[in-house]
Formats: structure tokens, sequence, C-alpha cells
């Protein structure tokens, strides 16, 4: 058996993930005989540990950690069943011994398990809004995107996204095939703040949650997107004055109709003064 780490206390012994904590009356030798390399991913039946354990008299409890939670197991003592514990959310199973001199003990999986503990994991969470921001949803687009990895398979990834007037959804985002990428594009016709976390499921039901992030888009008449309207937004419609191009080319096109014209000044004076940024 070859072990990364051990770790030994007056009250505990540990070989990587798997430890021992055993409170005896007496005096107490232990002598460990097999661990699995990876008892998480052990099948029905599998033996996952066995050790000797030998004392004089007296009840000895044995907790021992390392156990995906909520697996079965089953203990026996010189070949006979004596206990079948279920690891706990610690990842601990523990039973007890009052049969004395040398003893040996074996642990079995009982009944199939996933053995992942393991959550997802996300990462490089981004936002990507359309070249010109716009709230018209035939012009404007945001996209989502962020990195999704697990030890044995992602089942679903959601984004979950707060709107400006405290509305929420929960959209499934789209993975690109042959890669651990997922997005959601959508054209958000709400101008405002907005926030978003993603969330993601893995095929064992382990989970992960980002932390939030956050966005604003401007209203079209808000052309610098300064946070209110005010002379400034004239001033660039008025720089590019009888100016066409495709439709909605520029945030001074205020209508997209690909016209700079009196129709954009008029739509910019209806909320002059106002202010949207909070």
């Amino acid at each position: 058996m070859n072990f990364d780490i051990i770790t030994i206390d007056s009250f505990y012994i540990i070989f990587n993930n798997t430890g021992f904590y055993i409170t005896s009356e007496n005096d107490i030798s232990i002598s460990l005989v097999y661990i699995n390399s990876d008892i998480s991913t052990a099948g029905d039946g599998d033996k996952v540990l066995e050790f000797n354990a030998d004392t004089t008299s007296g009840t000895v409890w044995f907790n021992i950690s390392g156990f995906p939670v909520g697996n079965s197991y089953v203990i026996k003592r010189d070949g006979n069943e004596i206990s079948t514990p279920t690891a706990n959310s610690s990842g601990f199973i523990s039973f007890s011994n009052n049969v004395w001199s040398l003893h040996q003990f074996e642990i079995f999986q009982d009944g199939e398990a996933s053995g992942d503990i393991i959550s997802p994991q996300i990462s490089n969470i981004e936002i990507t809004l359309s070249n010109q921001i716009d709230t018209e949803a035939d012009f404007g687009w945001e996209n989502i995107t962020c990195t999704v990895t697990d030890n044995v398979g992602v089942d679903t990834v959601s984004v979950n996204i707060t709107y400006p007037n405290a509305t929420t959804i929960k959209q499934i985002m789209t993975n690109i095939i042959g890669s651990d990428q997922y997005y959601y594009n959508i054209s958000f016709s709400q101008y405002g703040n907005y926030s978003y976390y993603i969330w993601a499921d893995d095929t064992s039901n382990n989970t992960d949650i980002s932390s939030i992030s956050s966005f604003s888009l401007p209203p079209n008449w808000d052309i610098d997107n300064d946070g209110s309207c005010n002379v400034f937004d004239y001033v660039l419609i008025s720089n590019h004055y009888g100016e066409t191009g495709s439709a909605g080319w520029i945030r001074e096109d205020v209508d997209n109709n690909g016209q700079i014209q009196v129709f954009d000044l008029v739509m910019v004076s209806t909320y002059y003064s106002v202010t949207w940024w909070e």
C-alpha cells in the first residue's frame, strides 16, 4: 500500500483520507491490512477496508472517516456480519466491539453507489454585449458564458437572472458540444441594472453555485451611457445629423431606422432630464 499522507495523533491516525478515531478503555493495537485505493468508486460487495485489532477487554468504538456521504457498509468480524452503518454527513461510519483478543475486521460496500461526492466547478463567467448596446430585440443582445467541469459528468447548467424591476428567471444554458463551455443568449428589453449567477448540477446531484455578477443596460435615449438624458446626448446626435447607415449602426440612431434625423432628437427630448442609473 502506498500513502501520500499519514497523520498520527494521540487520538487518531489518518492514511490519506481514511482516518481511524478509536475510543477504548484499554490499550488497543491496530494492524492495517488493506485500504481500497478509491473508496468512492467501490461497487456492491467490494471490500474497502481490512484491519486487525487486539485488546484485553471492554467496549471499543471505531469511528472511521473517508467514506462517501450516504453510502452503506457491512462490517464483518472474523467473517461474521456485526454491523451495517451508513456514512454520515461528515463521511464517518461508526461501530463498536466488545468481543476481544485478536480479531479481523473487514468493511464492504453495501449496494451500488455513485461514489461521486465532488461538486462541479464553475469558472470563467463572462457577459458579452452587442457591439451597439440596444434594448430593442432586433438590434441588441447579451450573451452569458461560463466554463463548467466535473470529475464524472455535468448534468445541467443554468443562469439565474434578476431584472431591474426585480423579476427573476432561471434559464438552462447551452453546452458547446465537445467542450466545457456553456452559454445563454438573450435580448433584454428592460434598461437598468441586472444581476445573475450560475448554478451547476452534476450527474450525481452535486451542486456548485457561483458568486453574483452584475451588468447594466442603458436606455436607447441615453446616447453616451452616462445615466441621464441631457444636452450631451443632443450634441452627439447633432454631430451625426443627416448621416445614414444600416439600421441601428450607432447609438445616435435612436429609433434604429438607419437615419440620423429629427425623430432621434424627438425621442431624446421626450426623456430629457430623466435619469435611470441607481
